[in-house]
């Protein structure tokens, strides 16, 4: 009776200890920040012209293990672009021709930006994870009212718990094959929701 009793005790206390140890939750870092940027796109089709734009997205990010976090990205972006050699400047000679060098003509032109995708953190996330970014061709974007698609890729680094910074580089793929770019830009991000997200052991 008595080894009976405490062989009961020792295995209630192994039940619990289990059920306490199966329980425990494990913080895991998971990323929903901001970002600001700026980017350089470069048509070399048909307008040859280059530019600046101005770029704000948000990050998302939900740890699936200690060394790997999932998610999306939206972005969005404009600015405008401006010929190297503006329509009407020059002659079949080379000298200006009749609308003369500050013609203007044609020389600038906006751009607007949408993009969505895929966003991935690799490493160990309670350090300095990588973070990686595709999105293939699911957003839309304007350039001289020519309609692309833009593939877009991101590369970056988290730093600490609250920023990172992005490098990715877009090529806008012209659904009327009128014009051709491309844009590499650098992103400055913060994370604000940087609460624990937890699993069981």
């Amino acid at each position: 009776m008595k080894k009976t009793l405490i062989l009961l005790i020792l295995l209630t206390i192994s039940v619990v200890s289990f059920g306490q140890n199966d329980s425990i939750a494990v913080a895991r870092p998971w990323m929903s920040g901001l970002n600001i940027g700026f980017g350089v796109p470069a048509e070399f089709k048909d307008l040859y012209a280059a530019g600046v734009n101005g770029h704000v997205g948000y990050d998302f990010a939900y740890p699936l293990s200690d060394k790997f976090a999932i998610g999306f990205y939206t972005g969005i972006g404009g600015g405008f672009l401006k010929e190297t050699e503006p329509y009407g400047a020059f002659d079949e000679g080379g000298e200006y021709g009749e609308f003369g060098e500050d013609n203007g003509y044609d020389s600038f032109y906006y751009m607007f930006k949408f993009s969505a995708g895929l966003l991935m953190e690799i490493g160990d996330l309670h350090k300095s994870p990588f973070v990686l970014g595709v999105s293939p061709c699911t957003g839309v974007g304007f350039l001289d009212m020519d309609l692309f698609l833009p593939v877009e890729l991101r590369l970056g680094h988290v730093f600490n718990r609250h920023w990172y910074i992005m490098t990715d580089i877009v090529y806008g793929v012209s659904l009327a094959e009128e014009t051709m770019f491309i844009e590499p830009s650098i992103r400055v991000g913060y994370n604000f929701g940087h609460k624990p997200r937890t699993r069981k052991k």
